[in-house]
């Protein structure tokens, strides 16, 4: 059947509808109410079920009966109606019946967050553009002096443990300052006990190797960076409140799992940088509304390129993220990995824009 509704359309990619549904679906679900309470019902005299529907009605209530009923009806047609509008809802809708009595249409108003509609800029010339723009430096090199100075914390480091060795009692790090005098030598020995290497001149060549890849690494964020920059500024997106709240809420649970995972407890954390939780949000917001529009973005571009992620990869990702996380959804654990891999396309493509 096809639904008689009004569609309107709010800020911040809200929708309102107004439904009007037949009298005689009220009829129905009267009855199917009746049945329901008739059900539950314990009537000395009467077996469950089997109560006569005069007794029923006497003993629930008709306005409660047309409550129910009304609920019975939304269940049934409020999904189709959606459906048949083809919106995406984001969210709990806020539905209310405007009008229910006997031998009249339902009257319902919904209002609801839906996924924001919006034109995607031409994201393969900004990608270009950005990128050019970024100057990346093509030909990485690293200095002695870099070299020296990862060298040094690498023997800092060694100190420090060596002491507490040393003090197993000392479990704080309450110790003297640990001076040039207490670093060990820099030498062959040192390199093997560091990482098991023949000499200090393959560790000298693996410190090397390891500041060429952290600068390939911050290349290619700086040119991500830029790309999403210029992204968000070519992109008109409103969007709802519900999206940026999910996106605040994400960042705040990360920061939850970050200072519980070194042995400190949010509360303590909230008194350290003197900020209540709610002031964490606020600082948030600016973030989490650039995180969903990115996401909304990415999504729009995977859609238009058909891209998808790798299904040998997100099956294999995906056990793995059910076995840090067993009481994880699985379902949700799906969607968490499909959408990283997705955004890795996405970034590949940006990175190395076709004409």
């Amino acid at each position: 059947m096809t639904y008689e509704v009004k569609m309107k359309k709010l800020p911040k990619s809200e929708i309102e509808l107004e439904i009007s549904l037949p009298a005689d679906f009220l009829d129905l679900g009267r009855k199917k109410a009746i049945k329901l309470f008739s059900d539950s019902l314990d009537i000395s005299g009467f077996r469950k079920g089997h109560i006569p529907e005069k007794i029923v009605i006497e003993k629930i209530g008709e306005g409660k009966i047309l409550e129910e009923a009304a609920d019975i009806i939304l269940k049934e047609h409020f999904s189709k109606i959606i459906e048949q509008e083809k919106l995406d809802i984001i969210g709990r809708p806020n539905v209310s019946i405007t009008k229910l009595a006997l031998g009249n249409p339902i009257e319902i108003k919904a209002t609801f967050a839906i996924i924001p509609s919006f034109e995607l800029p031409d994201y393969r010339a900004i990608a270009r553009s950005s990128v050019a723009g970024a100057k990346l430096d093509k030909n990485i090199e690293t200095t002695d002096k870099e070299i020296d100075e990862v060298l040094l914390q690498i023997r800092k480091n060694k100190a420090h443990f060596d002491w507490h060795n040393a003090h197993p009692d000392e479990k704080g790090h309450s110790h003297p300052n640990i001076e040039e005098k207490d670093l060990p030598e820099l030498n062959d020995e040192f390199a093997k006990s560091a990482g098991n290497f023949k000499n200090l001149d393959e560790l000298k060549e693996k410190v090397k190797q390891n500041i060429k890849d952290e600068k390939k690494i911050r290349d290619i964020e700086k040119k991500r960076a830029s790309i999403i920059e210029e992204l968000v500024k070519n992109t008109n997106i409103e969007l709802p409140d519900i999206l940026i709240e999910s996106e605040v809420n994400k960042s705040l649970a990360q920061i939850k799992d970050d200072v519980e995972r070194v042995g400190h407890k949010f509360d303590e954390y909230l008194i350290q940088v003197k900020k209540t939780e709610d002031d964490l949000k606020k600082d948030l917001k600016e973030s989490s509304e650039k995180k969903a529009k990115v996401q909304l973005i990415f999504n729009e571009i995977a859609k238009v390129e058909k891209l998808e992620p790798n299904k040998e990869i997100l099956e294999n990702e995906v056990k793995e993220v059910l076995k840090h996380y067993p009481n994880a959804s699985e379902t949700n654990a799906r969607i968490y990995v499909a959408t990283i891999l997705i955004n890795q396309e996405v970034l590949k493509l940006l990175e190395n824009p076709k004409n």
